[in-house]
This record gives C-alpha cells, sequence and structure tokens, in this order.
C-alpha cells in the first residue's frame, strides 16, 4: 500500500510551514507612552488657579478701608492732575483740578473705575501666574504696567475731548468703548510677554543633533 507522506512532507525543511516568525516585529516601532492629563495640562491649570487666586486677594484688598478711603482718592487726585496738566499742555488753559474733578468748558469727575487699576491688576495677576523666573517678570511688571497707567491718562483726556465736543457719545465711549478696550489692552501686554518669553526660550534651546 502506498505510505501516507503529507505528515512527513509538512517537516521538511523549506516547505514554508513551520511555526511563524517575529521578524515583522523586529522593525516596529514602540509608542512612546501616554502622557497622563495633568502631564499636558498641569501647568495650565496650575496659572489658572494662581492668577485667579491673586485676582481675588486683590479684589478682597480693595473692600477695606485703607484702599477705599485713601489709596483710591488720593490716585484719583492723582489722576486728575496729571490730566489736567495735560490739557493746560495742550493749549486749554481754563481747565482746573478741584479733588478728583476736571473742571473747564467741559466738567469730569473721575471716579472709580476709571484709574485703570483694575486692568493694571489683571496684567500683574497674569504675569506673576506665569511659569517664568521671577527675575524675567519684574521688566514687564514695570514696564506694562506704566504703560496702562500711562494709557490711562491718555483715556481721561479723551473723554474730555468727548464731552466738550461730541458729548453725545460721552457715556458710549466712557462705558462701551474705553472700558473694554483696556481690559483688552491688558491681556494683550501680557499674550505679548508671554510671546516674547516663547522666543526666548527657543533660541536657548540647543539644537536636537542625530
Amino acid at each position: 500500500m502506498p505510505k501516507n507522506n503529507n505528515n512527513n512532507d509538512a517537516n521538511e525543511p523549506g516547505n514554508g510551514a513551520g511555526p511563524p516568525t517575529d521578524s515583522g516585529s523586529k522593525g516596529r516601532r514602540r509608542r512612546r507612552p501616554q502622557k497622563s492629563w495633568s502631564q499636558t495640562h498641569g501647568r495650565d491649570v496650575k496659572f489658572l488657579g494662581i492668577f485667579l487666586g491673586l485676582v481675588a486677594i486683590y479684589f478682597a484688598a480693595t473692600t477695606t478701608s485703607v484702599m477705599k478711603e485713601r489709596f483710591f482718592p488720593w490716585y484719583l487726585r492723582l489722576n486728575a492732575q496729571a490730566s489736567g496738566f495735560l490739557l493746560n499742555a495742550m493749549g486749554y488753559n481754563e481747565v482746573s483740578v478741584k479733588d478728583q474733578s476736571l473742571i473747564g468748558a467741559f466738567r469730569m469727575q473721575i471716579a472709580r473705575g476709571c484709574d485703570g487699576v483694575d486692568p493694571s491688576a489683571l496684567f500683574i495677576a497674569a504675569v506673576l501666574a506665569s511659569p517664568v523666573a521671577f527675575r524675567r517678570k519684574v521688566p514687564a511688571l514695570l514696564i506694562g504696567t506704566g504703560l496702562l497707567l500711562v494709557l490711562n491718562i491718555l483715556r481721561i483726556v479723551t473723554l474730555y475731548f468727548t464731552g466738550l465736543y461730541w458729548p453725545r457719545y460721552f457715556d458710549i465711549a466712557h462705558l462701551d468703548v474705553w472700558q473694554a478696550a483696556f481690559i483688552i489692552m491688558a491681556l494683550l501686554f501680557w499674550a505679548a510677554w508671554a510671546h516674547w518669553i516663547a522666543q526666548q526660550r527657543q533660541r536657548q534651546r540647543p539644537h536636537a543633533t542625530a
């Protein structure tokens, strides 16, 4: 009788029926371990927490008697005096300053909220909360806050001109335009500084070599 050689043929070398090899898996790249949510978003959460905490401290401080009865009245008078000085320098010599008011052809009182302090506080809180060495924060705090406070003087002067020449648009300029613009400027100042810091870090980072 003829012998069944199927099993023998299956065991002969070169017939491709041997056990599978692992050669295909050698070329596969190992997957990098996925980062956890805290690793990818932890820095942002920390920034937001510090920022909100500093803002809360500031607004809590504004309710104290020292701020309400001493600092803000003094600072509002300072804004009125600086604005009056600028208007006089521009030829509006009839403008005088009394307490927190500009008195001239148009009378305008500088009240709390028109001092630029709140947007400046938001800018300061954002800078302090940023994950950057403190020595790099100091120039931003000085320059950015100084610019915002100077811009507030220009804001008061433009509001005076608006009330003098276009009184019907005074409330729009005061409540709708300038208040929103000041907050946007504070955020833009911080964003510009943060972008500059990121560029500096990118330049200082050593180039990877193959």
